[in-house]
């Protein structure tokens, strides 16, 4: 296992781009312009939605199956992380599914064994991975001793973060330099710039970070920048006399948690995000822990974040790469499935309720994360 590492990630913002013309910019970020990568055709997906102005039966009950699959039984919160007692069959319903989904602390040794000789990259998804699930989404705060832990470990391999929060979001709840980051699930990216590269790509805008470093902003979802500010006024507007909805913009996508709203209400939120969305076809919505996520309509998602990310630091098709991608949520298994189905690397479920999923191990909440994260540098 290689623990040498050069790189260096750039600090967050949305800077000015240092060439004004965005589609006419040759970037060295890729290697290569992979088919279909641009921002075209290619990118959008046709998802048909019907222009009634109210759930149907089978619609309704979807949607409201869907809002309670993704949202476990609340957890207590205590020191930063989320614990539960688990009665005896819960116990023995997770020790059956880590039959399945090992732990990633307890087959560390096995993990390390696969390592040799290759270099990690590491992948992170932040609520629920690297912070507690808590009721209000401002106050999702990584532990000093969580952040320590990233930092240590990004300094000997490339981490990046790809959360779902708009990206400036996430950096404001990190704070640290030494990471790349993606937001909005992978269609904000700030990633460095291969100068021996000369294939350009339509999407990416070759910029400067806060410290005056040269970076690539790679946001192929740019567009719909207009239509998801629309959105997200009007569901600020039509759910706010719903007692605890609450409506994130997070850049390229929107965010709609009921977290916080009686199960009684689900169905009204459901209707007033599917009323809203009649009229944007170029708008879908996915589940998430307790959150409806209104995104565009395009063949991106973590899965590809990870690898645009690879391929922008030099590690893609290479035998001696071992991607590593930790997450909790429905959105990650996109990033688990490229791993898996290529067998380039491993996913890690944060999981503490048994659930099918992509990865090939699990850890149970944000602690064995960090336990993790520290043993990979020890």
């Amino acid at each position: 296992m290689d623990l040498k590492s050069n790189h260096s990630a750039p600090v967050l913002t949305d800077p000015p781009p240092v060439n004004k013309s965005r589609f006419g910019l040759r970037s060295s970020l890729l290697p290569y312009s992979p088919p279909g990568s641009a921002f075209s055709s290619g990118l959008l997906l046709t998802v048909p939605r019907k222009k009634t102005g109210v759930l149907d039966d089978v619609r309704s009950t979807c949607w409201l199956d869907a809002m309670k699959s993704s949202s476990p039984t609340h957890k207590k919160i205590t020191n930063g992380f989320n614990t539960e007692p688990a009665s005896t069959d819960t116990d023995v319903t997770y020790r059956t599914w880590l039959l399945k989904y090992p732990s990633a602390l307890k087959s560390f040794e096995q993990i390390m064994d696969y390592a040799k000789g290759k270099r990690i990259a590491l992948f992170l998804d932040y609520d629920g991975t690297l912070s507690p699930i808590v009721d209000n989404p401002d106050r999702a705060f990584m532990s000093n001793s969580m952040r320590a832990a990233v930092r240590n470990v990004a300094k000997v391999f490339p981490t990046a973060i790809i959360s779902g929060r708009s990206r400036d979001k996430v950096y404001k709840f990190v704070g640290l330099t030494e990471l790349y980051y993606a937001g909005s699930h992978g269609m904000d990216i700030m990633g460095p710039v291969r100068h021996s590269i000369s294939d350009g790509h339509q999407d990416c805008i070759r910029s400067t970070d806060k410290q005056g470093k040269e970076v690539n902003l790679f946001q192929p979802a740019s567009e719909f920048l207009p239509m998801i500010h629309e959105v997200f006024r009007s569901l600020v507007r039509c759910t706010h006399e719903i007692e605890g909805a609450e409506v994130e913009n997070n850049k390229f996508c929107v965010s709609v948690h009921y977290r916080n709203v009686d199960e009684k209400h689900w169905k009204t939120i459901a209707q007033l995000v599917d009323d809203i969305l009649k009229d944007y076809p170029r708008l879908r919505v996915t589940h998430g822990r307790k959150v409806l996520e209104v995104r565009p309509v395009i063949d991106w998602d973590k899965g590809k974040a990870v690898e645009f990310l690879l391929e922008s630091l030099g590690l893609s098709n290479s035998d001696d790469v071992l991607p590593i991608y930790v997450g909790d949520d429905r959105t990650d298994e996109d990033a688990f499935k490229v791993l898996r189905d290529g067998k380039r690397g491993y996913g890690i479920l944060v999981s503490s309720v048994p659930k099918e999923s992509n990865a090939f191990y699990s850890l149970r909440d944000p602690s064995e994360v960090m336990e993790f994260l520290k043993s990979l540098v020890m």
